[in-house]
């Protein structure tokens, strides 16, 4: 086995098992004192001891990449800009054919309880995206880049993976949409910043409720992404 993909393989296996292990400790604790918020923080604290150990080993580099240093203001504001253009392209296009993105009954109210407060807030908008990112950009994708596999490959093999943690049901679609996106961006730009940044403001997106909307408020929504996301693509195809 070549080296380089032993050596990610390897690095993979342990960012999962710290990942499951995370999850397994935070539910046994949650039973155990019949306290979410004990499960919320405990996971806050294990997805910061992944990241620390990921980036300060230097396991995933936490660099600029190809971005130039003059570019590196306008990257992070076009970052910005593609993570809402794309979250609203998504949850538009799937409104408009009747696919519901949000839960129900008992699993919207666990939900809600699980995202609510500072270390909800913690949890599933920064430090969660944070190790999903370091996994499946800056491990998995950036493993596959450094052997034979063709750049389009990599990024669906890994976008596939991460669909895979969000479920198979309307969040696996939005997941690889989205996992292609972000691996496009690792690609150009050799950086795992963008993609970090796109994550975090997506997730942060949930907060808005663009439900039970009209069909014509939906289709400005789905063009107006477009032709944003299209310019941020453009401008990192352009200035990377």
């Amino acid at each position: 086995m070549d080296d380089g993909i032993g050596k990610t393989i390897k690095l993979f296996l342990l960012w999962w098992s710290l990942y499951l292990a995370t999850l397994i400790i935070c539910t046994i604790l949650g039973h155990v004192f019949k306290n979410i918020e004990i499960t919320k923080w405990a996971l806050v604290t294990g997805y910061l001891l992944i990241a620390v150990l990921f980036f300060g080993k230097g396991y995933v580099r936490l660099s600029f990449g190809r971005i130039e240093r003059r570019t590196v203001w306008p990257a992070v504001g076009m970052s910005v800009l593609i993570a809402v253009a794309q979250a609203f392209v998504l949850f538009s296009a799937l409104s408009l054919i009747g696919i519901d993105l949000f839960f129900q009954g008992e699993e919207l109210e666990r939900r809600q309880q699980l995202l609510s407060g500072i270390a909800g807030a913690l949890h599933a908008c920064i430090f969660g995206p944070i190790v999903e990112e370091i996994g499946f950009r800056g491990l998995v994708l950036d493993g596959l880049l450094k052997t034979r596999c063709r750049p389009w490959l990599a990024i669906l093999i890994s976008a596939l993976l991460f669909a895979l943690l969000h479920g198979l049901e309307a969040n696996f679609v939005t997941a690889l949409l989205f996992g292609i996106l972000a691996g496009w961006l690792y690609w150009r730009t050799g950086s795992i910043i963008p993609g970090l940044i796109i994550h975090v403001t997506n997730n942060s997106l949930t907060a808005i409720d663009l439900s039970n909307q009209t069909n014509a408020l939906y289709l400005i929504i789905l063009v107006v992404g477009l032709v944003l996301l299209a310019y941020g693509v453009w401008w990192f195809w352009k200035e990377v």
